[in-house]
């Protein structure tokens, strides 16, 4: 049900509201990723952006920007198609 939800979201909602939670759930999904969170911060982050594209979105390019910076420090090429995906998530973002 969550994809459907932040589908709907992202195509019909309002783009000028934002979520009231976004700060707040931004900071525990870079917890998260970074293995410093409890388990209650990780349910609530999961159930959170199961139905808010808004934080899901926050979420994918949080998540793609530690897997770059994870293979650029091993010396990996991205494909063009990445690093331009990640780029567009980051305008989508701020």
């Amino acid at each position: 049900m969550g994809k459907l939800m932040r589908w709907l979201g992202r195509t019909f909602g309002d783009k000028t509201k934002r979520c009231p939670e976004e700060e707040h759930c931004l900071e525990l999904v870079r917890l998260m990723l970074d293995d410093e969170s409890t388990q209650e911060d990780n349910d609530y982050v999961l159930k959170h952006i199961d139905g808010c594209y808004q934080c899901y979105d926050n979420y994918d390019v949080e998540r793609a920007i530690r897997e770059v910076v994870q293979k650029k420090g091993k010396n990996v090429k991205l494909p063009v198609e990445v690093v331009t995906e990640i780029r567009q998530k980051i305008e989508v973002a701020k």
